[in-house]
């Protein structure tokens, strides 16, 4: 993996990137939490989104939003940040001419903006929340557009975000056709503080991917 640096609308756009050895091989950009909650692209989380589609053979790339890190600008409005998503979702995509679908996954606020992204570009084949905020309720962006990613919960982050994870798996289902497979982490927080935690989220993950990457070659 490599320290990059992606032009954006407010100056330069800090990432990191993994491009994998096969050029047809799948892409995926990995969306970290608010930075309010002091989340970043090197945070725990967001690295082990980043590794385990790395470690599945794709291409990947995480980032920081405008104002974070070293990310040039200010702190980003819901519309910057979306601005920005879709710049390093444009350079993946340019940087791998012959690579196979795109992925997406995000942790916390990070889960809403893939799934914003989901309704603006139809050539997302899949995707990953990671403990998504449960205080977001706007979905009316939400439109029939088929497709099916997975859902990740750790069991100790409480009635609210389990009601929460119910409650947008029947939500996408409804409203998108999406299937939303739920996986919970035993004894794990929202952010999954503990080692073995993070280890069995990583896996978990992984595993999905990996498992989705291949019943697509057989399309």
């Amino acid at each position: 993996m490599i320290d990059i640096v992606i032009p954006g609308a407010a100056g330069k756009i800090r990432a990191v990137y993994h491009k994998a050895e096969d050029e047809n091989a799948p892409m995926a950009v990995v969306l970290s939490g608010s930075p309010h909650h002091k989340c970043h692209m090197n945070d725990r989380v967001s690295y082990a989104m980043f590794r385990a589609f790395m470690d599945a053979g794709f291409s990947v790339v995480r980032f920081n939003y405008r104002g974070v890190g070293d990310s040039d600008g200010n702190i980003g409005t819901i519309e910057e940040n979306r601005l920005d998503i879709a710049t390093v979702v444009d350079w993946i995509q340019n940087d791998n001419e012959n690579g196979g679908k795109l992925w997406m996954a995000g942790h916390q606020l990070g889960a809403w903006y893939v799934l914003q992204m989901l309704m603006r570009r139809p050539e997302i084949a899949g995707f990953a929340l990671v403990s998504p905020d449960n205080t977001v309720s706007n979905f009316d962006f939400l439109s029939p557009n088929p497709n099916k990613g997975v859902l990740l919960q750790g069991e100790q982050e409480g009635e609210d975000a389990h009601n929460f994870g119910v409650y947008l798996t029947q939500l996408l289902k409804k409203q998108a056709l999406i299937s939303l497979e739920t996986i919970k982490i035993k004894k794990a927080d929202a952010n999954y503080s503990q080692a073995n935690d993070l280890r069995q989220m990583y896996n978990d993950l992984k595993a999905y991917i990996g498992r989705e990457k291949e019943d697509m070659k057989l399309l």
